[in-house]
């Protein structure tokens, strides 16, 4: 069955004894992890038997004994939690229909545990709530896949660490949370020392530092800067694909503030905004554009620093989240992202000089400009709302 912990898939097998786990392997079979796991897939069976594991449900209570949500927690017996559940899911079912009840999971599902959650909440109360702890994260990235290629997840695939030359670990840190993957990483480079090179993006030293041949510590919220300069840097180098572009890209701006219009201000009572998300809508009106949003605003000739940005429907159609651009109306809005200027707004190393900064920017485009590299990118969490 899959690893639980982190989500890169890894197969593992369990070994059973008097209806007990005794033994954690990985699967030799799995293409993952290759019959490994870290140490997060060895311990598996702690979840289960560990000293603070809750082995009974928990209820708030009144002094009474009467579930009261300002109370405090009290075991109580599966019936008396499920009994409990039933009451609450039924009350505010039928208050406020489908809407009124909603499941919060977790992206530790089983496949069977999510699949019998998504029946109750789709299929039996013909809500759409349900949401796991993905939403924080994986959300953006789903979107921004769909918009970009069509499809809900990356095209890449993990056989390509041992296919590349060169991999970029972009904010991911993949040594401490990604260890197996880390594994078959490190495995290619001492296979192939001097060929094989690995650059760590990161916003502090980790321990992809020490395998890094680049290591390159930038201030948090630049990492789009760098990929701009990257993208000015292939750009002016003509490392492109001319006929790949003209046949399979679509160029697209829109507004600094791209979370514009995910909530409706007509709609507000109906839906029950509270106050503070009322201020959250005011705040998203109109907005104040900043130097950084700026240099990339001025491109298409509309904003410039401290101007007010007013988020404008588009005449009763829906928001105008974003609009298509061309070819060159892309190239002069990456042109402002040179090595001079990302470097001053990235460099998050106070003790590393500015020179050493821009001599290591400049070898990461020289990596992705270089027709004879195969260049793979692993990013992660916060890389998504980019």
């Amino acid at each position: 069955a899959p690893c639980r912990f982190c989500g890169t898939g890894c197969g593992i097998m369990l070994a059973t004894k008097d209806n007990k786990v005794v033994a954690v392997k990985g699967d030799p079979y799995s293409p993952v992890n290759r019959g490994i796991n870290c140490i997060k897939g060895y311990f598996n069976a702690k979840i289960m038997y560990g000293a603070d594991r809750l082995t009974q449900p928990l209820l708030r209570m009144n002094d009474k004994g009467e579930f009261d949500k300002n109370g405090k927690f009290r075991p109580v017996s599966w019936k008396r939690a499920f009994d409990e559940m039933e009451k609450q899911f039924k009350k505010y079912y039928n208050e406020l229909g489908p809407t009124g009840v909603a499941i919060f999971g977790s992206g530790q599902y089983t496949i069977q545990e999510g699949y019998a959650a998504v029946k109750l909440v789709k299929g039996g109360w013909r809500s759409n709530n349900i949401d796991p702890n993905a939403r924080h994260c994986m959300a953006s990235a789903v979107v921004g896949f769909y918009q970009t290629f069509g499809i809900d997840e990356p095209a890449g695939c993990y056989d390509d660490i041992e296919l590349t030359d060169t991999v970029v670990a972009w904010g991911s840190n993949m040594a401490e949370n990604h260890p197996i993957l880390w594994a078959r990483v490190s495995d290619a480079k001492l296979n192939n020392p001097d060929k094989y090179i690995v650059v760590n993006l990161s916003t502090y030293r980790n321990r992809c530092s020490n395998l890094a041949d680049i290591e390159i510590i930038f201030r948090p919220g630049t990492d789009l800067a760098i990929q701009n300069y990257i993208a000015r840097e292939i750009l002016h180098r003509n490392a492109i694909n001319s006929d790949f572009v003209k046949k399979h890209t679509i160029f697209a701006t829109g507004h600094a503030d791209i979370g514009y219009g995910l909530r409706n201000p007509k709609k507000a009572k109906a839906l029950g905004y509270s106050d503070k998300e009322m201020q959250t809508i005011k705040k998203q009106d109109a907005k104040v554009v900043t130097e950084e949003e700026a240099i990339a605003l001025s491109a298409i000739g509309k904003w410039k620093a401290g101007d007010i940005m007013e988020m404008k429907h588009n005449k009763g159609k829906g928001p105008v989240l974003h609009w298509e651009i061309s070819f060159e109306d892309f190239k002069k809005a990456v042109e402002p992202y040179t090595l001079d200027y990302v470097a001053k707004i990235a460099k998050g190393d106070e003790k590393e000089s500015l020179d050493s900064f821009k001599t290591k920017l400049k070898r990461l485009a020289d990596l992705y400009c270089d027709p004879n590299r195969k260049v793979v990118s692993f990013r992660t969490m916060g890389f998504n709302q980019h």
